[in-house]
């Protein structure tokens, strides 16, 4: 199954699974640009997943992706999700990946996942406990992505505020993932068994999600290799609007499927954690290729 993984990195260099991400085909484009615009050529990628599609599922990529049973409700789910659109028609039991707790239930205990809770409004003594146990926590919907409605969690009194909020939320132990100044976190593609590719999102702000994309780089260091470094700004219809939406795609996501802004520079991670990610993310795509979808717990837009 084609997966999007992403990882923190804490302050000790150890890698946390914080999300993954199915059936869209990202990834790859962010890829190949930090790939162009630090090794100034170009990374093959895109050929070596056609490959391996053919190689693994007999079919070309495209035939793949739309062969999922889960894609046709997929879809407008992912729009919902963005606020963007009606919950779909059609349901498919594989839309319980996009619930991050659904997630969690399958990861945790096999992988290094944020300690994590379910936030239960109505009876907060749980959460409180969980914040004076961390000190710091992340407030995650469970059902969405770029990064909407996430912040962190400091005072008690944050949470009587979300009970007026129609959302289901999840609380998440906080990860200092940063380096040179910047907040940052790993997507790692996985396909087929086979470890695919690996990016870095470079931020600012606590959350790093479309930042400044970076080449990943293993050495004995950790860090940007150039402290102080330029951009490069990219605006192309991307390889997965192409494959996701064919001939044209909802014009809000123009931003994410148009436009993206590279480092001149790498993120240089040890060579035991560069290792360990490529592990990590074949293991957890090989776990996804064996779940049997109709068994998943139910997700919280089914209640």
């Amino acid at each position: 199954m084609y997966l999007g993984i992403d990882f923190l990195i804490s302050q000790g260099v150890t890698p946390f699974v914080i999300d993954v991400n199915v059936g869209l085909p990202g990834g790859a484009q962010e890829y190949e640009l930090t790939h162009q615009v630090y090794l100034k050529r170009p990374s093959g990628i895109f050929k070596f997943i056609e490959t391996t599609s053919q190689e693994v599922y007999g079919k070309s990529f495209q035939e793949y992706l739309q062969g999922l049973p889960f894609i046709e409700a997929l879809k407008p789910f992912k729009i919902w999700m963005d606020g963007m659109g009606p919950f779909p028609n059609t349901f498919h039991p594989g839309l319980r990946l996009e619930d991050k707790w659904v997630q969690y239930q399958l990861l945790h205990s096999i992988f290094p996942v944020p300690e994590t809770r379910c936030l239960d409004l109505s009876d907060l003594t749980e959460a409180e406990g969980f914040l004076e146990k961390k000190s710091v926590l992340v407030l995650k919907r469970r059902v969405g992505r770029g990064g909407r409605g996430l912040h962190k969690i400091y005072h008690p009194e944050e949470f009587s505020r979300l009970k007026s909020e129609r959302q289901s939320y999840l609380l998440q132990e906080y990860i200092e993932s940063s380096v040179d100044g910047f907040h940052f976190s790993i997507r790692s593609v996985a396909f087929g068994g086979r470890f695919i590719c690996m990016y870095a999102n470079l931020s600012t702000r606590s959350i790093s999600n479309h930042g400044i994309l970076a080449f990943v780089t293993p050495g004995e260091g950790y860090g940007l290799q150039e402290k102080v470094f330029k951009t490069e700004t990219f605006n192309q219809r991307s390889w997965e609007a192409k494959i996701w939406f064919e001939r044209s795609e909802p014009s809000y996501l123009r931003h994410n499927l148009y436009e993206d802004v590279v480092a001149r520079t790498a993120l240089q991670i040890p060579v035991p954690t560069f290792h360990l990610l490529q592990d990590l993310s074949i293991k957890i795509e090989r776990l996804y290729e064996t779940i049997d979808l109709s068994h998943l717990p139910k997700a919280c837009f089914e209640a």
